[in-house]
């Protein structure tokens, strides 16, 4: 692959951005774990047949998710790399049981020189980046080693489109060989971006995820339960100010509080003394679950248990300008989520779930906190929810098996 001159300039100044940028970096705490990976210091892969990038929870999921659905007697030598411990930790807590052999792995930083030598030990005939994660110099030396690139489950925000288009000139230089998108906006966003036909609408993988719960019917007598899901920082004054106002109208009231991130449940825990609202953490052998107001979940991967006991459930990131969070778990749970006005992160879930009842949006912390009220004095019948969830999914699947069959097909046309 020929590159211009004034590419190769571009990609010298990129190289020394990242020199520049790598001790700063490794400064983070979250950052500084998997160091020696993310330069390579330490080498954890040999020769691969498909290397796919999961940034984080979710692209890992997925990750397993397309795994599971290749066809019997097609096994790989795969490598998946990860940005965060949360992702990578989801990912070799899954792979023992998949027929491929699977290699995990933090992301390499993005710097040329680091990506040229990550390239030549891993040597995959395909990148599979998903969702989007674009990283330009691995996207490069990839076309440079005449090698194939897939985005799978691609998805591009409005707020993205409109700063990718600024830099189109790069984006068609290191063109995947084929995006599939989970949704037809998603599809004609990034086909315009990477100027690429070859790009085409897939279910969204993250249906194939999803499960029918065992829904338990409510106890007579027990108290009513509210679940406050992902909660993030941003929010925290609003989420603590809807907390308040509950207790006032339901003292009885039982809340499970889940904070996005672990570190923020110190902070809740201040607050919560602050304000006089008895709580104690998940963790703590002393915590009286019958007496106390709010139970803080300093614990991770448990939301599907709150969400079984609960009668309503607030969806965080969504009060803030954040983008929201997965709300697809509680209604499979029999419940009707409440969700704040931003949930652009999961346009992809589509209308249909607030026509046919499944989500509640309210367009401000007011809204929120009568559509939390209306539910927990009248909650609904979790059996019927979980009806119309069933048949909403089914609807949706299938992306996994229709991705899989693309990663075959590009394998194939590099043989």
């Amino acid at each position: 692959m020929k590159i211009s001159y004034p590419l190769q300039l571009l990609f010298l100044f990129y190289r020394c951005l990242w020199t520049c940028a790598t001790p700063l970096l490794l400064r983070s705490a979250r950052l500084k774990e998997g160091a020696a990976e993310r330069t390579l210091k330490t080498i954890s892969f040999s020769k691969v047949d498909i290397w796919m990038h999961a940034a984080s929870v979710g692209e890992a999921y997925i990750a397993l998710q397309i795994l599971k659905n290749f066809e019997q007697g097609q096994t790989f030598d795969i490598l998946i790399s990860c940005n965060t411990s949360q992702g990578k930790e989801i990912l070799e807590k899954n792979i023992k049981d998949l027929p491929h052999r699977v290699t995990v792995s933090y992301m390499v930083f993005d710097n040329p020189a680091l990506v040229k030598k990550a390239v030549a030990i891993a040597d995959p005939e395909l990148l599979v980046l998903i969702e989007l994660e674009i990283w330009p110099a691995l996207m490069l030396e990839m076309k440079k080693q005449q090698k194939k690139i897939m985005i799978a489950n691609g998805r591009m925000t409005e707020k993205s489109f409109k700063g990718y288009k600024k830099a189109r000139f790069l984006w068609r230089t290191i063109q995947p060989d084929l995006i599939l998108a989970s949704t037809e906006e998603y599809r004609e966003r990034l086909r315009i971006i990477f100027e690429q036909e070859q790009t085409l609408h897939v279910p969204n993988i993250k249906f194939d995820q999803i499960r029918r719960c065992t829904v338990s019917p409510r106890k007579t007598g027990e108290r009513k339960s509210l679940v406050l899901a992902s909660i993030r920082k941003e929010e925290e004054q609003d989420v603590l100010h809807i907390i308040q106002e509950l207790l006032a109208q339901f003292p009885d009231l039982r809340i499970d509080l889940f904070p996005r991130h672990l570190p923020r449940v110190s902070n809740w825990a201040a607050l919560f003394t602050e304000n006089g609202i008895s709580h104690c953490l998940k963790t703590d052998d002393s915590c009286d679950n019958t007496t106390r107001s709010v139970i803080i979940w300093d614990v991770f991967g448990e939301l599907n248990r709150g969400y079984q006991m609960a009668d309503a459930a607030f969806i965080g990131g969504s009060l803030a300008p954040l983008g929201g969070q997965n709300f697809v778990e509680a209604f499979m749970n029999g419940l009707k989520p409440v969700t704040g006005p931003s949930i652009y992160n999961f346009f992809w879930a589509g209308d249909e779930v607030f026509r046919e009842g499944l989500v509640q949006k309210g367009r401000n912390r007011r809204e929120v906190l009568q559509l939390l009220v209306s539910t927990l004095k009248n909650p609904p019948d979790k059996a019927v929810i979980q009806q119309k969830a069933d048949k909403y999914i089914h609807l949706k699947q299938g992306g996994s098996r229709k991705t899989c069959q693309h990663i075959v097909g590009l394998l194939a046309k590099n043989a």
